[in-house]
């Protein structure tokens, strides 16, 4: 081969190798969040790759390594980054029912300027069900944590006289959560069709109305 062709081949070597972005740590590690949360909200757990995120983020497979050990480590990463998106900033549990139904009204509201995490959340309650999937552990365990720190708050409502006094606290959380899985899961599907902040919020309301005891609702 000429030194002429030699030259070419190089080029075209070069060229078709991935771009990488030398970032300082924390840039570097965000950047590599991102990329897999896109992945992990369109392609699932199972079928994202650490090498494909690295790509991705345009580092190498080392440079994920660095920061998350392990694909589960990155995962895991992910689902707290989409909790604490969902949540907010200063995060308090409310001390009454209506700031309970209006908080989440918040939360749902605020998630959609993030469809990616949206989307996500969605997409691991599918994954949930298949053997030995991380995405099942994650989700039992929030909902152990809603059921232990929600139900207290809606027996409090019913003990203070906020609600009806037949109310049953654990079916007002699990109907609660139900309005927000259902809704979110057709928003990610037909978002066309499904208004996912105003549906759910018409719901919650209906929901409220039904269990206080003076029949009042979100804007109340």
């Amino acid at each position: 081969m000429s030194s002429e062709g030699a030259d070419s081949a190089g080029s075209a070597r070069r060229r078709a190798r991935p771009q990488r972005h030398y970032l300082p740590g924390e840039a570097r590690r965000d950047r590599i969040l991102d990329v897999a949360v896109d992945h992990f909200s369109r392609f699932g757990y199972a079928g994202s790759s650490l090498a494909r995120i690295a790509a991705g983020a345009g580092v190498s497979d080392a440079g994920v390594l660095h920061h998350f050990r392990t694909k589960r480590e990155l995962f895991d990463a992910v689902i707290d980054l989409r909790e604490q998106a969902f949540v907010g900033e200063g995060f308090e549990l409310p001390q009454t029912v209506h700031d309970l139904f209006r908080q989440l009204a918040r939360s749902v509201r605020n998630s959609v300027q993030r469809p990616e995490l949206v989307r996500l959340r969605a997409v691991l309650s599918g994954e949930a069900l298949l053997e030995s999937n991380p995405a099942g552990e994650r989700l039992r365990g929030n909902l152990a944590w809603i059921i232990s720190h929600l139900v207290p708050i809606v027996e409090r409502g019913v003990e203070s006289g906020e609600l009806r006094p037949e109310v049953e606290p654990r079916q007002v959380v699990l109907q609660l959560m139900a309005l927000n899985d259902g809704l979110r899961n057709q928003w990610v599907t037909s978002p066309e069709i499904v208004d996912l902040p105003n549906d759910f919020e018409a719901a919650a309301d209906a929901l409220l109305r039904s269990i206080t005891a003076d029949g009042s609702g979100l804007s109340s």
